[in-house]
């Protein structure tokens, strides 16, 4: 697909990464034994009393308080607020994600349920929402629930989220894959090493083997789930999955993440093999090797920082990495630290025209494009 040619003022915003699911969607537990989901619901009602708690428990809870905020609106009203940050032709890229399975106790409303809210929001906005399914390989039949929200209801690509226990190369994704590859569907993969959305249950000594094979692996990150799951989200799952599938169109969300730039930045990587660890410096390889021609990136919440602007803005005018990079702002978990307004002006503002458009236009259309529903 070749970029089409507008006038200026034909161009629209697309941005990639967005979520609409609010705390209804969330597993019971997943504030981590601290508060159940409920529990939270009902203190953030209570804007004096959540205020409070916020306040007292700040480090503990300050990650977590994207959720909380989401507690406070349903995904109507979620949506409403973000498009009231951006010009009224926006695009948006919501991403459900399957939590059924991360061994956080159960939702309000099931994964099913989720799905259920999102199609109804899709089928109220259908010129600005392209949403994405999530896979999971725990879930039976995940081949036949991605084709059906595809195929039947309107969705526009495939979402996964590994660090809730699994690895990419899951031989029951493989029909997934195929789906995908064959359709030219889009795949949006979170891909940054540590966060608050992880696998809770028992790892199997099967998972600690395999992932003993990824290049830096650390035995002393077994203690603790929350650094081990980096191995169920490292960029070298997904090489082996585009060994198998080099067609497949995929999104490593993210970009690695802000930590990875910064140490891209600061550590000289005297050793091949230290350089060849850095998550940032591993997916730029991938978008650039020719055998895996539809590899993007995007630079959801890792770019909050504008330090690293300038490092973006050299992806943008690199040749091999420019139609490749994706605009994405990850509302609403952005929102506890940077406002979702300030961040698209602040990057508009540092970026040239020719390079935000490319991001925001140009690159989203190629990558959410699929031979099922055509250009959006």
């Amino acid at each position: 697909m070749k970029n089409p040619e507008p006038t200026f003022n034909d161009y629209s915003i697309y941005n990639c990464h967005v979520h609409l699911f609010n705390i209804d969607h969330i597993p019971a537990n997943f504030l981590n034994g601290l508060i159940t989901t409920k529990a939270a619901k009902r203190i953030a009602t209570q804007k004096n009393t959540a205020k409070a708690l916020l306040k007292l428990f700040k480090g503990q809870l300050n990650r977590y308080s994207a959720f909380l905020y989401s507690a406070l609106n349903k995904p109507e009203d979620i949506f409403e607020e973000l498009q009231a940050y951006y010009p009224r032709d926006t695009k948006f890229v919501p991403l459900s994600v399957d939590f059924d399975y991360m061994e956080a106790g159960k939702p309000i409303r099931p994964y099913l349920q989720q799905l259920e809210d999102l199609a109804a929001l899709r089928d109220k906005f259908p010129d600005k929402l392209f949403p994405f399914v999530g896979a999971d390989p725990r879930r039976p039949d995940v081949t036949g629930l991605v084709k059906e929200y595809i195929e039947n209801k309107g969705f526009s690509g495939i979402k996964m989220y590994p660090s809730l226990g699994f690895f990419p190369d899951d031989e029951r994704l493989d029909g997934v894959y195929a789906f995908a590859e064959a359709n030219e569907i889009p795949l949006t993969t979170h891909c940054i090493p540590k966060n608050a959305n992880y696998y809770r249950g028992k790892i199997s000594d099967a998972d600690y083997a395999k992932a003993s094979q990824i290049p830096g692996y650390s035995k002393s990150e077994e203690r603790k789930n929350y650094d081990f799951v980096q191995y169920y989200n490292h960029p070298h799952g997904w090489q082996r999955v585009l060994n198998k599938f080099p067609g497949l169109k995929l999104n490593l969300a993210h970009f690695g993440g802000n930590v990875e730039w910064d140490k891209y930045l600061d550590d000289p990587f005297v050793k091949r093999e230290k350089a060849e660890q850095n998550w940032f410096y591993q997916i730029r390889k991938m978008i650039e090797n020719e055998a895996w021609p539809n590899v993007y990136a995007d630079i959801s919440f890792t770019v909050f920082d504008d330090r690293l602007y300038p490092l973006l803005k050299a992806m943008i005018g690199y040749e091999k990495t420019r139609d490749y990079i994706l605009f994405g702002s990850d509302f609403f978990m952005l929102q506890k630290d940077y406002r979702e307004r300030r961040f698209g002006f602040d990057m508009r503002g540092y970026l040239s025209d020719d390079f935000y458009w490319q991001i925001a236009y140009h690159n989203p259309r190629r990558f959410l494009y699929n031979k099922l529903h055509g250009e959006v």
